[in-house]
């Protein structure tokens, strides 16, 4: 048995990263239009990837801005101890409300992506391409968050006031 489920904060942050840069990589091949990935993977294979890639980021997301919002109601109603630090630094919550909406937006075109091709029988334009784009989006900032907050644990206004966790 793993020692981490996706489910525990340790899972989330080893699979966040990696599907953030799964999503980018994805995003840049189809962007560019380059056949490198899509002559050796099967195309069977690639378009369910290039949905749920985006989805499954999005929903990550979604818990690690769920946690950050229930610790920071925590930390304001003063009813427990499961704060971090940098739970209440404003560049934190920014990017708790930027993310959190572009991964609502990205887990609603990868979901209605889905609905589209394998529950309705339609045709017309493929709806696949927003959910790619905006996971590549998405992926890029949270790859960037991660960054970020590994700078500045404590947000950056900490370190100039020297407050700082070092």
């Amino acid at each position: 048995m793993l020692a981490f489920h996706i489910g525990s904060p340790v899972g989330r942050r080893v699979a966040e990263p990696v599907l953030a840069v799964l999503a980018v990589l994805s995003t840049v091949e189809v962007v560019t239009e380059s056949v490198i990935l899509f002559e050796r993977v099967p195309g069977s294979f690639w378009f369910p990837v290039t949905i749920l890639v985006p989805g499954l980021l999005a929903l990550s997301v979604l818990v690690g801005v769920l946690a950050h919002g229930i610790r920071f109601g925590s930390t304001v109603l003063g009813t427990g101890d499961r704060t971090q630090p940098g739970d209440t630094a404003a560049s934190h919550i920014l990017a708790s409300v930027v993310l959190g909406t572009l991964a609502v937006f990205t887990l609603w075109w990868a979901v209605a992506s889905l609905s589209v091709h394998y529950l309705a029988d339609t045709g017309g334009v493929s709806p696949s391409i927003w959910a790619l784009l905006f996971g590549g989006i998405l992926g890029a900032l949270v790859l960037a968050r991660d960054v970020f907050v590994r700078l500045f644990p404590e947000g950056p206004l900490s370190r100039l006031s020297g407050r700082s966790v070092e």
